[in-house]
């Protein structure tokens, strides 16, 4: 498995020229731009304009004359000494460039390295203000669930970004593409064991409280350690089964936006390599409850920044 964000951080030690996207935008002039996420199902690439990949997703026909496919991977997915390695585009330095320059300002909005699906949107939110930006296969919500063949030392992949952190950006950008896929619907709950219910009803009987965000906080309050005793996992487990459990309408009740984002760093470690994480999210169990819980904060979020009429948060990240 490539350590691609240690190659990340090793990047940004380096020196990096700054590309004006405004003369970029000019110079690329996109017609109309598709961006093909990773998740599962069927696609094809777009009939017309250019077609935007990652990490060599394959599609099953030929592309046409009338488009252009462009591939971008991840720097250390690809064994090359770049933040991004782009493909199929006669200005692909450029894009390069330019994709680098957008994460390293993402950066600390994120306190990690952006993924290269929402650098790309980005960006090409930025190059084709006139343009129609279509993204598919793509919610920026991959889940955090273990499969149960993982080794326990292996980390998910995925684990490295800031999910969370990536839909509060990407969902200023939302209303201006047409990305389907991006709206969540409230959680439903009842994929869950009956018994983990009962377990979590005792949990907010216990804490005398049913605001979810005192046991987030709760959970804030323990540093990530590898070796954290059983009987302290056994009671963060209560915690996680109750904060999966808990209705929406209970955490809109008690939600408000720095709340939201000062959970975002439960979620994630962008160095696992070096740096201990959350003891959940190493655990199979324990992780199969982290989607449910993300779900509810992301739609929280959706919900409060809706109402807020669209307005641009700039809350620092913790």
């Amino acid at each position: 498995m490539p350590k691609s964000h240690t190659h990340m951080h090793q990047h940004l030690q380096m020196p990096h020229s700054r590309v004006d996207l405004h003369t970029l935008a000019h110079q690329l002039a996109f017609k109309q731009v598709t961006i093909i996420g990773n998740a599962s199902g069927n696609w094809q690439p777009a009939t017309a304009g250019t077609t935007f990949i990652f990490n060599g997703t394959q599609w099953h026909e030929k592309s046409t004359q009338n488009n252009l496919i462009v591939n971008i991977a991840n720097g250390g997915f690809a064994e090359s000494k770049y933040a991004f390695v782009v493909q199929g585009h006669p200005q692909s330095d450029l894009l390069t460039q330019a994709l680098t320059q957008v994460a390293i300002e993402l950066r600390p909005q994120l306190g990690c390295w952006p993924s290269s699906g929402l650098t790309t949107i980005v960006l090409m939110q930025q190059l084709s203000q006139h343009v129609q930006v279509q993204v598919q296969r793509m919610s920026l919500f991959p889940s955090l669930a273990r499969p149960s063949d993982l080794p326990p030392e292996d980390h998910l992949p995925c684990m490295v970004h800031n999910w969370l952190g990536e839909r509060r950006i990407a969902q200023t950008l939302a209303p201006t593409l047409d990305w389907p896929e991006f709206t969540l619907p409230p959680i439903h709950l009842s994929n869950f064991p009956a018994t983990d219910k009962a377990r979590g009803s005792q949990t907010s009987m216990m804490m005398k409280t049913d605001n979810p965000f005192d046991l987030l906080a709760r959970l804030q309050d323990s540093t990530p350690s590898a070796d954290m005793s059983h009987s302290a996992k056994h009671i963060q487990l209560d915690w996680l089964i109750t904060l999966a459990h808990t209705p929406i309408d209970v955490w809109l009740k008690y939600a408000d936006l720095k709340q939201v984002i000062n959970a975002e760093a439960l979620f994630f470690n962008h160095m696992p390599e070096s740096k201990p994480s959350y003891w959940y999210l190493m655990d199979t169990q324990a992780s199969q409850y982290l989607d449910a819980i993300r779900h509810s904060l992301a739609y929280c979020w959706q919900t409060l920044s809706t109402k807020q009429n669209g307005t641009t948060h700039t809350f620092t990240h913790r």
